[in-house]
């Protein structure tokens, strides 16, 4: 075997000395060349700009967590997820979460991230400290399965978002430590890469490295290698290696690694059945293994070979491998171990002042969330081609169109009902358009919102203010756009008081189809639900706008339908700045015409005795209401989470 190289900076790779046909020295020359692989991510332990945190050991006792089986409706009973767990992962330490498919891995995660709560038995501590959720998710971080990154931001753009809301330090000193951490993790060459042109091992690498800006002393990787080539599986661990060496808490859920990932693991938690059948160090598996009788077959992969087990392979050996656990064959191993490490001293950020309090707020204020969140929100607005560029072409194309269609017809007394139908079809047409894109706001980008708030970068009012007031302004910008193009084309009266009334009202009813559609976005479960449901809820709301049907004409039992019809009050107030304020006769082209008078027009809509100023306030509470029913859902929805 070749010699381990005991370089900080590089990783040897042992390979077994075998003869070459042609000799030693190409056998010599082979052998230093595949000696070494230089690996510059172990940089990482090397941070000067890192903030200085309090070293964390994490133990847990007795952890239990069950849940409720069948609908709400239904219940069939409780079902144990975990039973009866007890473990401690120390700082320094790579700990690797291994099992079959159903074990608990994740489960086991997400209960000592904080992520899950509800069915939870057991003590979880925290240097020795029953554990404060809200002071421990400040200083740990969970980096999920999934990259669940912004597609729109560069890689120094989504740092600088994340140094902003986690640091409270100069500008300049925020711009050093970003550049050093993308430099440490080999993401420098590709820092004003949009992330999604980004590759599968550098997204992992840039959801390392924005968790990275504060230095958190624990940190939580939910299948780090999924979907990674071997190389980048190396890359990936081996920086997860080195953070803890910097005397960081590295915790993994892993499924099946390789050998060579495998060795690099400090200690092993593996599950079965929601049950530990190990726990300690990798060299010590294989002889535990042996001593209760399952003996590794030669030149196979451990990490393999005791998922098989725990699968049943070998037959049913969990009852043994439970009560071996139980009965502490795994804890003097370990014991062993703990003292050697606490022996060995390594350089680190993270310093065993355990006494130090951590800070239950966030380290910046609200208003400054709100502000990075929304130049955030923005700059993401501008770069989506489909929701603002796609927007922004269909309101002129549409706003042409209509214009050609009913052109000049709006001072023709022949042509009242030709006209109306243009208004209607303005409101509908504003409703659609400001409702389809929004309802997809929170689905796609929920994951994204869950895992930053749930890190701690920012509270949900500051993410939820920013999210609506960032949109607001293309919201308004769009119907004025439709509304300049479609007014004077089709000859509605050129008076600047009605003009105005008309844009007002098409705008105040964009924004309340808006606030409806972030509700039914905030409230499904996927994007094919939100889809489904938003244009299902806009067929009552035309139904009962008073262009189909009058009032009057409603059933006494549906009338109330039409109050909350928002596109009522928009239909009215338009026929009311249109047609009312005493406007004058129309034109008439035949012998007769109808409705020459604005009058008769209001009386068929039975809009007559209707207030402008009502509709105004009307569609303001409607704004205001579904405003506040989202931000509710929303709080609902990250609170159910856990």
């Amino acid at each position: 075997m070749a010699e381990k190289t005991q370089e900080q900076g590089s990783v040897s790779i042992p390979m077994e000395e075998t003869k070459l046909p042609g000799g030693a020295p190409q056998e010599a020359a082979l052998l230093t060349h595949l000696k070494k692989v230089e690996n510059h991510i172990t940089e990482a332990q090397r941070f000067s700009h890192l903030p200085r945190r309090s070293a964390v050991d994490l133990e847990f006792t007795e952890l239990s967590y069950t849940i409720r089986e069948g609908p709400c409706w239904r219940r069939r009973g409780y079902k144990a997820l975990l039973k009866c767990l007890s473990g401690r992962f120390s700082n320094r330490e790579l700990i690797g979460i291994m099992g079959p498919s159903g074990a608990g891995k994740s489960t086991l995660m997400n209960i000592l991230a904080g992520y899950r709560e509800t069915g939870m038995k057991g003590q979880i501590s925290v240097n020795g400290r029953p554990r404060d959720l809200r002071t421990f998710r400040k200083m740990s971080c969970y980096i999920m399965q999934d990259d669940m990154l912004l597609p729109h931001l560069t890689v120094r753009e989504a740092m600088m978002v994340s140094a902003n809301l986690k640091l409270n330090e100069s500008m300049q000193v925020k711009t050093e430590l970003v550049d050093e951490i993308l430099t440490a993790l080999g993401l420098q060459e590709c820092a004003q890469t949009r992330t999604n042109s980004l590759s599968g091992g550098q997204c992992k690498r840039l959801a390392i490295a924005l968790e990275l800006v504060n230095n958190p002393p624990v940190m939580f990787f939910d299948e780090p290698t999924s979907g990674l080539d071997s190389a980048s599986c190396f890359q990936v661990v081996s920086l997860m290696k080195s953070l803890a060496q910097g005397g960081r808490t590295i915790i993994c859920t892993i499924h099946q690694p390789s050998a060579k990932l495998f060795e690099m693991f400090d200690k092993l938690y593996i599950l079965s059945q929601g049950q530990c059948i190990y726990k300690g160090t990798v060299p010590h598996l294989i002889p535990y293994l042996k001593s209760l009788g399952l003996h590794c077959p030669t030149y196979h992969n451990p990490a393999d070979f005791i998922i098989e087990v725990a699968s049943g392979e070998y037959g049913d050996l969990n009852s043994v491998l439970f009560e071996a656990v139980q009965g502490g064959l795994c804890s003097e191993e370990g014991k062993k171990n703990s003292s050697d490490k606490s022996d060995s001293s390594c350089h680190s950020q993270c310093h065993s002042d355990t006494g130090t309090i951590e800070k239950h707020s966030f380290a910046t204020s609200t208003f400054t969330q709100f502000c990075i969140l929304f130049k955030r929100t923005f700059i993401t607005i501008c770069r989506d081609m489909v929701l603002t560029h796609l927007r922004v072409m269909s309101h002129l194309c549409i706003g042409v169109l209509i214009g050609l269609l009913y052109l000049n017809i709006g001072n023709d007394a022949s042509k009242v009902f030709n006209n109306t139908g243009f208004l209607f079809f303005s409101m509908l047409f504003l409703m659609f358009a400001a409702l389809m894109p929004t309802v997809l706001t929170f689905p796609l980008e929920m994951s994204v919102f869950l895992r930053e708030h749930l890190n701690y970068w920012y509270s949900l009012k500051a993410y939820y203010l920013a999210k609506t007031m960032a949109d607001i302004p293309f919201q308004v910008i769009c119907p004025i756009m439709y509304c300049s193009i479609v007014y004077w084309m089709t000859e509605q009266p050129p008076e600047a008081g009605r003009y105005l009334l008309f844009m007002a009202l098409s705008t105040s009813t964009a924004l309340v189809a808006q606030s409806l559609g972030l509700l039914i976005g905030a409230a499904s479960t996927s994007v094919q639900v939100a889809t489904f449901v938003g244009p299902v809820t806009a067929i009552p709301v035309l139904l009962f706008s008073g262009f189909f049907v009058n009032f009057d004409t409603i059933p006494k039992y549906l009338q109330w339908s039409s109050y909350v019809s928002y596109v009522r009050y928009g239909f009215e107030g338009v026929i009311l700045s249109i047609y009312g304020m005493n406007r004058s006769e129309l034109e008439c082209p035949g012998v007769v015409c109808k409705f020459q008078k604005p009058e008769e027009v209001l009386q068929l809509l039975d809009v007559e005795d209707a207030k402008l100023y009502v509709d105004f306030m009307v569609l303001g509470m409607f704004f205001l209401v579904l405003r506040l029913a989202t931000y509710l859902v929303l709080r609902y929805k990250v609170k159910s989470e856990r």
